[in-house]
């Protein structure tokens, strides 16, 4: 176990600090060189490089995270996986490449009206796409051989530190936009060579022909049959993620996009403690799948939903408490600042998507892991559709919108099936609670005057509202003894200055 701790720790570590670049990049940085059409171009060419690798991969990392325990020794170098891994994306990239080709005309017709800009640079979505596939594959095979800090801050943090010095470079004038581009796709390559590097060092660079002793035309067919079915899945989530904005550039303009990806950036922040406390969970919550103990799992469910709703209500709170003066101090705020109800918008669904706890996590970890692939599938094309009718009548405000309703269908579908599945609900008592408490800490915190005219009085009165916030929350949940856990908190610290 030493070895996981280890990498646990500095992986951690790694993705706070990418965190942190992240906000500075896309919040002052990106916001403040590059012109608001210029960014929404940088974000929509890498958010669809995501969405097109998903998908063109193969489903390579789902099939390594399955079946590499059944190649794993390092005697027979890993059965010659690797080659397989490294192969069997090539076949993706040709295939989409193909594809990418076969529809340009219709993607030049698609921008070439509201966006002209982006049909300049478009064809720039191919190798950033290649190289997102061998970063997620080789990523991958490095997590099989129990090494994820070193990987996690080639993705975390060096990818952002890389594009805030090239925007950085490109604002004071050293480059040209195109450049800016071109360099920051090179260091996405770069990274798959520091990673093929990084596997040389570890002595997990085993290149020799699959052994197909293991790897049989039987084995075979049923890592690709599960790789597709995974994609699938994949492909959804990344729909649900990523459309929106690609349709405001093609129903709207880059202008549409930028405020949307701004407000949606800051409202995803509230995600943050989510993917934390489903990493501790997941080891529990498969062993109480595996002994359907479904009395244990829906408790640690109910306790996990509790401290998702408190974290991410706190996060709610501080954000849209705060919402004028954060949008103040951002570059070119009269533009961006008119996003500021697509920020509530998204922050509503997120909180009410994190109330309902690890949801997501046991449809997959139990087996019926193939209904969570339906319901993506289903409410990726409902979002896409929403988003079509949406967006055409009420820009980025219609975009929110289908997002928004689109993630209730998507919540609501995976609380009612774990409900009809399992009999277990991530509801309780103490959830009431909470949204009562929220509402009075939200009152409380508009008795704090705003009168923002400088930078330093917008930073002052987010200082001031945020310590009356948390100081509010904190007092109620431990009044109310809403979590055993906080209150145990809070009781030691308080202990230690009697």
């Amino acid at each position: 176990m030493g070895i996981v701790v280890r990498q646990s720790l500095k992986a951690g570590v790694g993705s706070y600090l990418g965190v942190l670049v992240g906000v500075i990049n896309q919040m002052y940085v990106s916001t403040e060189f590059l012109s608001v059409e210029q960014y929404a171009l940088s974000r929509i060419l890498f958010e669809n490089s995501l969405l097109f690798a998903s998908f063109a991969h193969l489903g390579t990392p789902f099939i390594v995270d399955r079946y590499f325990s059944l190649f794993r020794n390092d005697d027979e170098k890993h059965g010659g996986i690797l080659s397989f891994l490294l192969m069997l994306p090539l076949v993706g990239v040709v295939l989409f490449a193909l594809a990418y080709w076969l529809f340009t005309p219709l993607i030049v017709r698609y921008f070439s009206k509201n966006s002209a800009l982006l049909v300049d640079y478009h064809f720039l979505v191919i190798p950033l796409t290649v190289f997102w596939i061998y970063i997620t594959v080789l990523d991958a095979y490095c997590r099989n051989n129990s090494r994820i800090a070193v990987p996690m801050f080639i993705r975390e943090v060096y990818l952002r530190v890389a594009n805030v010095l090239l925007v950085v470079i490109f604002g004071i004038g050293w480059i040209n936009f195109d450049w800016m581009l071109y360099l920051i796709i090179a260091a996405y390559g770069f990274a798959v060579i520091l990673l093929i590097i990084y596997i040389g060092i570890l002595g997990k660079g085993y290149w020799r022909w699959p052994n197909q002793t293991i790897l049989t035309r039987p084995l075979f067919k049923q890592m690709l049959g599960y790789g597709s079915f995974t994609v699938l899945g994949a492909l959804g989530v990344n729909v649900i993620l990523f459309i929106d904005r690609t349709m405001l550039a093609g129903e709207r303009d880059l202008v549409n996009a930028g405020i949307f990806i701004v407000a949606s950036y800051l409202a995803s922040v509230i995600e943050i403690p989510r993917k934390a406390l489903a990493q501790i969970s997941i080891p529990i919550l498969t062993q109480h799948l595996r002994n359907d103990d479904f009395v244990q799992l829906e408790k640690m469910n109910r306790k996990t939903a509790l401290h998702l709703l408190l974290s991410g209500g706190l996060v709610f709170l501080l954000i849209w408490v705060n919402i004028d003066d954060i949008f103040y101090l951002l570059p070119k705020s009269n533009v961006y600042g008119e996003g500021k109800y697509v920020v509530l918008f998204l922050l509503i669904t997120k909180l009410f998507d994190m109330a309902a706890g690890l949801n997501t996590e046991i449809i997959l970890y139990s087996k019926y892991y193939r209904m969570a692939t339906w319901i993506i599938i289903f409410t990726a094309l409902l979002g896409f559709f929403l988003n079509l009718w949406l967006i055409s009548s009420y820009g980025f405000i219609g975009a929110a919108i289908a997002t928004s309703f689109t993630t209730l269908v998507y919540s609501v579908l995976r609380v009612g099936y774990i409900k009809y599945r399992f009999g277990i609900s991530p509801y309780s008592a103490q959830s009431i609670q909470i949204l009562a408490v929220f509402g009075v800490v939200f009152l409380f915190s508009y008795l704090v005057p705003a009168h923002t005219q400088t930078p330093l009085m917008a930073m002052t009165w987010i200082v001031v509202r945020t310590g009356v916030v948390c100081g509010l929350l904190g007092f109620y949940v431990w009044k109310w003894r809403i979590s055993e856990e906080i209150n145990g908190l809070i009781d030691t610290v308080l202990a230690r200055f009697k």
